[in-house]
């Protein structure tokens, strides 16, 4: 990972740029999240810049990558937790599919498994939704650069669990055990959680045991309260 900034400030990180963005040229974006204050204030904000324009909406994350070409969006801004979808899954689909795709996490908490995990799958900004809302635009117009872009709460959080500062490195989740805390966590079964994932129920009870071995935790139901206190779910 990128060496971080201090998160006393906004962190800019430049890398080459990725999206088809031209300087002059103003930025389509989409927005989802399952509460309308939140995308109606994002409108608001997008329509008082002149380079930028809000021209798409979800309360859902489903089909990124065939909005995002339908819409010929340049960065979308994507709430992290929405009930009835699992944005984990739906990142993990869109970076596969639309691997160049300027994505924004707009987040109302900062869960360190979500945070370490988002970043390894390539995504390029990550604010908190307790920043200051111009931060959005910083975010928005640096990913549209190829650069990414940490609010200081996050940039501290990663500081703080994916690179601490004594020099030891935590293990968090990676990105398939994340993704099988959180189907067991829903009250799936190792069958169901296995069929869901296109995974063998072995290979679904070894992630199971290493996530209980990481977060020291004991049980299925443990991990559904560590889900729900950490906000990993909706």
């Amino acid at each position: 990972m990128p060496t971080l900034a201090a998160p006393s400030a906004p962190s800019v990180l430049h890398g080459p740029s990725h999206t088809g963005a031209r300087p002059g040229r103003t930025l389509r974006i989409g927005v989802v999240d399952d509460h309308p204050v939140v995308r109606n204030g994002l409108r608001a904000l997008f329509e008082a810049e002149d380079d930028l324009d809000m021209v798409w909406e979800s309360d859902r994350a489903r089909g990124l990558a065939r909005e995002l070409a339908a819409h010929r969006l340049d960065v979308l801004v994507l709430d992290l937790v929405i009930p009835g979808s699992n944005v984990l899954d739906e990142v993990v689909r869109l970076r596969m599919q639309a691997p160049d795709a300027g994505l924004v996490v707009y987040t109302g908490f900062a869960a360190e498994q979500y945070a370490c995990t988002l970043v390894r799958e390539g995504v390029r900004a990550l604010v908190d939704k307790e920043s200051d809302p111009h931060q959005v635009l910083h975010a928005v117009r640096a990913v549209a650069r190829g650069e990414r872009y940490l609010s200081p709460a996050m940039a501290s959080l990663l500081l703080e669990h994916c690179v601490p500062a004594d020099g030891r490195r935590d293990e968090p989740l990676s990105r398939r055990e994340l993704q099988v805390l959180l189907k067991l966590a829903e009250g799936c079964d190792l069958q169901q959680a296995a069929e869901s994932l296109c995974l063998s129920v072995k290979t679904v009870g070894g992630y199971r045991t290493r996530i209980l071995a990481k977060l020291g935790l004991r049980s299925n139901g443990e991990m559904t309260l560590y889900a729900i206190r950490n906000q990993l779910m909706g």
